[in-house]
């Protein structure tokens, strides 16, 4: 059995209760609590030694206080806040009148930052648009403003206007020459505006407005001095219209231009 110990405890110390009835939140009162004082130990309430005037030290906290005040106004608001959702009042005409400003106040911050970005791009926009060209490579002209040649003349006994729009404004390229042999042609019109300087030009079957004739011996090809040439041969006995076809590229089938034949009764 443990022999009974005979020496004497020391006295227990008792913590006094703090003078406070609720809990102290607040930042100022935390900062002079715990701010050392002259002795080097916390809870001294005594004037450290600074070199700061004290307009400036009262200013700071004033400062702290207000902080402080903000910080207890959001803290009682998120909580009277999660009150209201505890209590389910969620639907109720105050809490969502808190969201309804809120939403709102979001949407013009978001607009006032919208417009924002809008304006600069604009600036930057009108900036680059503004740049003038440099001397060393001219502007490519608009390609709806390139010039379009056109040659008019007969041939078989028909009229005959050929036109040509390049892709390249300083092509020395000249419409092509029209040819007419058969039968009843009156008249001949070709619009040829090949998309690039690698165009091979094809003539599609050309038909009239019905569908119900079409003509195809309209095909291109190139003179002894390698010029083109549009050849139009028709038929004896072709029904009477006007025949319309598509000019395309013979190897992307790109649409480069259209060909009409008028045949005469």
């Amino acid at each position: 059995m443990a022999k009974r110990s005979d020496t004497k405890k020391g006295k227990r110390y008792r913590k006094q209760d703090p003078e406070r009835e609720a809990p102290n939140r607040k930042a100022d009162d935390y900062i002079r609590r715990n701010a050392t004082s002259e002795n080097g130990h916390g809870g001294g309430y005594a004037k450290p030694k600074t070199l700061v005037s004290e307009t400036v030290q009262r200013a700071i906290s004033e400062m702290v206080q207000l902080s402080s005040s903000v910080i207890e106004e959001q803290i009682r608001a998120g909580q009277a806040a999660a009150a209201r959702l505890r209590d389910d009042l969620s639907t109720s005409e105050k809490l969502n009148g808190d969201i309804t400003t809120l939403v709102h106040s979001l949407a013009t911050a978001t607009k006032d930052i919208g417009n924002a970005w809008v304006d600069l791009l604009t600036i930057v926009i009108s900036a680059i648009g503004a740049k003038p060209p440099s001397g060393d490579h001219p502007p490519r002209p608009n390609p709806t403003g390139e010039p379009t040649r056109t040659l008019t003349g007969s041939s078989g006994g028909a009229r005959t206007t050929s036109c040509l729009t390049p892709s390249d404004p300083n092509s020395k390229a000249e419409p092509a020459e029209i040819a007419v042999t058969g039968y009843g042609v009156k008249e001949v019109t070709l619009d040829l505006r090949p998309p690039s300087m690698r165009f091979v030009p094809l003539v599609q079957p050309l038909v009239t407005g019905d569908r119900r004739n079409s003509l195809g011996g309209v095909k291109f090809s190139l003179d002894p001095q390698r010029k083109l040439v549009l050849a139009v041969d028709v038929p004896r006995g072709q029904p009477p219209g006007t025949y319309t076809g598509l000019i395309v590229d013979s190897t992307t089938n790109k649409s480069g231009g259209a060909v009409s034949v008028t045949v005469g009764a």
